[in-house]
């Protein structure tokens, strides 16, 4: 069976195996039968083959494990020729086009280089320029499938997180009033805490006792002793049991406070009123006290009971009498007429000096 036989550069001294691979690949073509240095000083080595047929093949050297060296070389039945120069290095590639080896500028005899079968493998920039591409187009490709699966037409982006809040807050909770939800809950508590929020109003002029608001359309008089107090404003939470209201007529209400309020509020400052509560007004609870002239009376009237009663228990005559009681400084005098057929007093006159 025919060999050939490829020379190839190495570092010298080197126990190397030659093996024939299939170009840009890892398939093992052909394991050197032998591998022989024939030149010490150059470090020229011969590696004999089985003939392979005529074909391109890279040619690898190992040592051991450990690939050293790489050629390729175009082998035919007849001869072997190699290029003698590793593709990564521009100056090599150069001199190999000189036709010489790759360690000196010596001429490579016997051994023409193959000039029209060989193409030395894309640049690092270029693979990537490859790379980048197809997978802009793979993106593109798959841009273009999930597009085609969305209903274009009728899409519509998903709301954000603050807009599902903001819907959340600005329901209606008069459709959510289903027993044991938190909407029924919200129901019962406004339901119990019916405390009316209003404005004031710019004109006129709020005074500490007296100002319109907004918000509170009542009728006249609806929320006269209700305490009202400050939400906002220099009169902040200052309260005051309210005097009396009046019904504008344009959704406004005039309040007039029964104890003014330690600073006047401001136009645009909130109000709140709690139509729960009823506060007497001083001036009411007073009238159903015991005034000076109710108190007159009522001395008065008791004096009258004790002179009635002083001459109750005194000695009855028949004859008219007249006693004197004094009392909280007041002079009182009881006149009494004679006994009558029946033994008793039928006439008594209460006066006072």
């Amino acid at each position: 069976m025919a060999t050939q036989t490829v020379e190839f550069r190495a570092a010298p001294g080197l126990a190397l195996t030659a093996r024939l691979f299939t170009p840009g690949s890892d398939t093992i073509v052909q394991t050197a039968s032998a591998v022989t240095e024939a030149t010490n000083r150059k470090g020229t080595y011969a590696a004999t083959f089985t003939d392979p047929g005529a074909a391109e093949f890279e040619l690898i050297a190992f040592s051991g494990a450990t690939p050293v060296c790489r050629w390729f070389c175009t082998l035919t039945l007849t001869t072997a020729t190699f290029q003698a120069y590793e593709v990564r290095t521009a100056a090599v590639v150069a001199r190999v086009t000189a036709n010489t080896d790759q360690w000196g500028g010596v001429t490579v005899t016997g051994m023409p280089l193959p000039t029209t079968s060989y193409t030395p493998p894309p640049s690092a920039a270029t693979n990537a320029t490859a790379v980048r591409t197809e997978l802009t187009t793979e993106l593109n490709r798959i841009d273009a499938a999930i597009t085609s699966r969305l209903a274009t037409a009728s899409y519509t982006t998903p709301p954000t997180v603050g807009a599902i809040a903001d819907a959340v807050w600005d329901e209606a909770y008069n459709q959510h009033t289903t027993a044991g939800t938190f909407g029924k809950l919200m129901d019962t508590l406004l339901k119990s805490n019916n405390v009316i929020e209003g404005t004031i109003l710019a004109t006129p002029t709020p005074t500490t006792t007296v100002f319109r608001i907004s918000g509170a359309n009542y009728p006249t008089g609806a929320l006269e002793h209700s305490v009202l107090w400050m939400g906002s404003g220099a009169s902040q939470e200052q309260n005051s049991p309210i005097l009396t209201t009046i019904n504008n007529g344009d959704g406004t209400v005039t309040v007039t406070l029964e104890e003014p309020l330690v600073t006047a509020p401001s136009a645009g400052d909130t109000v709140l009123i709690d139509p729960t509560s009823h506060v007497h007004a001083i001036a009411d609870i007073q009238a159903g006290l015991a005034t000076a002239a109710n108190l007159l009376i009522v001395s008065d009237r008791v004096s009258y009971s004790l002179a009635v009663l002083v001459g109750a228990c005194s000695d009855a005559q028949t004859a008219a009498e007249t006693y004197v009681l004094s009392i909280g400084g007041n002079t009182y005098t009881a006149a009494y007429s004679g006994l009558d057929g029946s033994g008793n007093r039928s006439t008594t006159t209460l006066s006072k000096t």
